[in-house]
């Protein structure tokens, strides 16, 4: 009975071992050959959700004051509503990403696309570190 529950604890620690380990990245260090900044896609622009904007904020606007000053808070309530919608929809177009080209310290040159970090500029000659992990790869700037 021993023997089983030792053997049954030995495999169950082996079988989990690997969960324990984690992921592995790789990481490289290199020096930007070209850096250029690839505008979003631009997207769609939805003119029905503007209107329907529109047409709730002018109910809310119709909630508010008494004859002529009930039409006019429908009326600001229409616009602010609608431009809303126009100004939301328009923050919402494509990523901006950025592509590096950079020369590795072991001399092979690849080409990485990523998201666009306002606080993160890559000019030609900066030390970078690329770090891969499964098929995904970013870069930052090296210390």
């Amino acid at each position: 009975m021993k023997k089983i529950v030792l053997i049954a604890t030995s495999f169950l620690m082996l079988a989990s071992h690997s969960t324990l380990a984690g992921t592995k990245t790789l990481v490289e260090y290199g020096v930007v050959q070209q850096s250029h900044i690839i505008a979003g896609s631009q997207g769609v622009y939805h003119p029905l959700r503007s209107v329907a904007a529109g047409a709730l904020g002018g109910v809310v606007g119709h909630q508010f004051g008494n004859g002529k000053g009930k039409t006019a808070m429908t009326a600001a309530g229409a616009i602010a509503g609608a431009s809303a919608s126009r100004y939301h929809q328009g923050q919402q177009r494509g990523v901006q990403k950025v592509d590096l080209l950079i020369k590795t310290d072991n001399g092979q040159t690849i080409d990485v696309v990523q998201t666009l970090d306002g606080n993160l500029v890559f000019n030609p000659g900066d030390k970078v570190r690329i770090l891969t992990q499964g098929s995904n790869t970013s870069v930052d700037k090296s210390v």
